[in-house]
C-alpha cells in the first residue's frame, strides 16, 4: 500500500471528520454504525500530526502506532468474532486529538461495483421513466424491513486523474423507510445475507451508471496483466478534445471522462482499500458489449487489483450475467450474448471463489434496467451461502450444457445439463433452441423437455444434418427455461 498517497488523500479530507484545528484524519469508511469484517486483520489508517503516537481501541484491544513523516499511519486489530454488540472504536493521538465512533458491529462486509444496474435504487424520490428507477418490490421492502444489524454505506459517483481524498461517508442501518436510494441489488444481498447468517451485515456500494469496467482498475493490476500494461500509466485526461467539444454541440452530450482507465479506481475504490472485507460483488457489462473479447481478462485483472488492495487473497467475485434486453435485432448482434459467454467462463474456471448469477429471466426487452432486483441479490447471495459460508443444501447453480449428442438416425439431438434434476419453465414458453448445419444458418427448433431429467430433446428439420446448437443465441429473447430451484437455463453455443 502507497501510505504517501493515503497520506494525502486523508489531509484532504480533514474538515469531514472533526474540526478544522484536529490533525486526526481516520479514512473515510471509519464513521459511526460501520460494520468491521469477522476472522481477519481489519486495517485502520489515516493521517496525524507528524510523528504522533495513534492509538485505537475496540473490543478490548488497544494498538498503538505512529504517523510517519508525510503523517500516514495505520494500525491493525487482531481478527474479531461477530458480534453485534454496539460498541465504540476509538482513536485517538498523542497531541490530545481524539474521534469516537459509536454502534460499531462486527460481521460480513461486502464491496457492490459496477454500473447503473449496481446503482438502481430501492425506492428513491419521485422521477420519470419506467420503474422511475425503483426496485420492483422496494416500497415494501424498505418500509417493512427493521434489521438495525444490517448496514449500508455509499461512495458517490466521482472521478481524478490521481487517487484523491473523499468525504467521511455515512453508514445507515435498514431500518423501516431508510435506504430509498441505495443499490436495490445491494440491499437483498445484504438481507439475505443476514438471515441466513443471523450476524451483521455491512454493504459498501460503490458504482457509477453507464461506467465501463476499466475505470475501476488500479494501476499495478494493469502493470501486471498479460494485454492491458499500458493503461497502468496511460495520462487520465481532465480536459476534453476540441472534436468531443464539437460533438457536445452537435449531440447535446458531453465527454465521459470518466470512463478512462482507473478514472474511478482514484476517486471511489482507492479510498475504501485496505478496509477489511469478505469479497465483492459485480453488476456491469453493457458498457463493454463492444470489447467482449477483452472482457473475460479484464474481470481476472480487476478481481486480482481489488483483492491485492483490499488484501483479500483469492477475493470471492460474484457476478451478475447481464440481463436481455433489445441491444440489437434478431439479425445482428453488438456483443451482449458474447460477453455473457464470457463472463460464465470467467466464473467457471474461477470457481469456487467466483461464480454466476444467471438473468436470463429477469430482463426486459424495451428497458436495459430490470425493475427485479429482488431475484438477483437472492441468487447472488445463495452463490455465497453455498460457496463461502457452508449453505451446501442451497443451489446455486444455473444448468449448464453439459453434451449435445445427435442420435443415430439423425432425427433427434439430445442435450444433457449439469446442475439439473427436473424441469420446470412458463407454461406458454417456447425455449430458443436452435440448430444450423454447416453452412452456419440457424434455424428455430421444435424441443421436447423431458420432465425428471437433465435432457432436453430436439426436432432437426428434415434435410439438415446439425453441427452446432445454440440457446438463446441473440441478447434481445428471454429464456425462461429452470431448474428445480428456479436457476434458468443462460445463452450458449456449442458444436455436436
Amino acid at each position: 500500500m502507497n501510505m504517501k498517497l493515503h497520506g494525502i488523500f486523508l489531509g484532504l479530507a480533514l474538515g469531514a471528520v472533526a474540526p478544522l484545528c484536529a490533525q486526526l484524519v481516520p479514512a473515510p469508511l471509519f464513521n459511526h454504525n460501520l460494520v468491521l469484517q469477522r476472522d481477519r486483520v481489519n486495517a485502520v489508517w489515516g493521517t496525524a500530526d507528524a510523528g504522533a503516537d495513534v492509538t485505537v481501541a475496540f473490543a478490548g484491544q488497544t494498538v498503538r502506532g505512529k504517523a510517519a513523516a508525510d503523517g500516514a499511519w495505520r494500525v491493525n486489530l487482531a481478527p474479531l468474532k461477530a458480534d453485534a454488540t454496539p460498541r465504540d472504536l476509538t482513536i485517538s493521538t498523542s497531541a490530545g486529538d481524539k474521534v469516537v465512533y459509536t454502534n460499531a458491529v462486527v460481521g460480513e462486509v461486502w464491496l457492490c461495483g459496477g454500473q447503473s444496474n449496481m446503482t438502481f435504487a430501492m425506492w428513491p424520490g419521485p422521477a420519470v421513466g419506467q420503474h422511475c428507477g425503483r426496485e420492483r418490490n422496494g416500497y415494501y421492502d424498505i418500509m417493512l424491513t427493521d434489521e438495525p444489524d444490517v448496514r449500508g454505506v455509499r461512495m458517490y459517483e466521482c472521478w481524478s486523474a490521481e487517487p484523491r481524498a473523499h468525504d467521511r461517508l455515512n453508514w445507515f442501518a435498514f431500518t423501516p423507510g431508510n435506504g430509498g436510494t441505495f443499490s436495490g441489488a445491494a440491499w437483498h444481498y445484504a438481507i439475505r445475507l443476514y438471515r441466513a447468517l443471523k450476524i451483521p451485515v455491512g454493504v459498501i456500494e460503490c458504482a457509477w451508471g453507464g461506467s465501463c469496467i476499466e475505470t475501476w482498475i488500479p494501476p499495478e493490476a494493469y502493470a501486471a496483466s498479460k494485454s492491458f500494461k499500458d493503461l497502468a500509466t496511460k495520462p487520465i485526461r481532465t480536459q476534453p478534445t476540441e472534436q468531443e467539444l464539437a460533438n457536445k454541440k452537435k449531440t447535446g452530450r458531453g465527454p465521459s471522462l470518466h470512463q478512462q482507465p482507473r478514472a474511478c479506481w482514484n476517486a471511489m475504490v482507492y479510498p475504501l482499500a485496505p478496509y477489511g472485507i469478505k469479497g465483492a460483488i459485480w453488476y456491469q457489462g453493457c458498457t463493454n458489449r463492444g470489447k467482449w473479447k477483452e472482457y473475460y481478462e479484464m474481470l481476472h485483472t480487476l478481481r486480482a487489483g481489488w483483492g491485492a488492495r483490499f488484501e483479500c487473497p483469492g477475493m470471492p467475485l460474484f457476478i451478475c450475467q447481464i440481463a436481455p434486453y433489445g441491444y440489437a435485432s434478431e439479425e445482428k448482434d453488438d456483443g451482449g450474448t458474447q460477453i455473457r459467454e464470457e463472463m460464465e467462463r470467467f466464473a467457471l474456471d474461477n470457481a469456487p471463489n467466483v461464480g454466476l448469477a444467471v438473468l436470463s429471466d429477469v430482463g426486459e426487452i424495451d428497458n436495459i434496467h430490470p425493475g427485479d432486483k429482488r431475484t438477483v441479490g437472492t441468487r447472488l447471495a445463495a452463490l455465497a451461502l453455498n460457496r463461502l459460508y457452508g449453505f451446501k443444501q442451497i443451489k446455486c447453480d444455473a444448468p449448464l450444457l453439459d453434451t449435445a449428442v445427435k442420435s443415430e438416425d439423425g432425427k433427434k439431438v439430445v442435450l444433457t445439463f449439469k446442475n439439473v434434476a427436473d424441469w420446470c419453465m412458463n407454461g406458454t414458453y417456447r425455449p430458443r433452441f436452435e440448430l444450423a448445419g454447416a453452412d452456419g444458418a440457424y434455424v428455430l427448433v421444435d424441443s421436447k423437455v423431458l420432465g425428471r431429467s437433465n435432457k432436453v430433446e430436439l426436432t432437426v428439420p428434415a434435410g439438415m444434418d446439425p453441427k452446432k446448437v445454440a440457446y438463446m443465441r441473440k441478447s434481445c429473447v428471454h429464456g425462461f427455461l429452470k431448474n428445480e430451484a428456479g436457476l434458468p437455463l443462460g445463452p450458449f453455443r456449442r458444436d455436436l
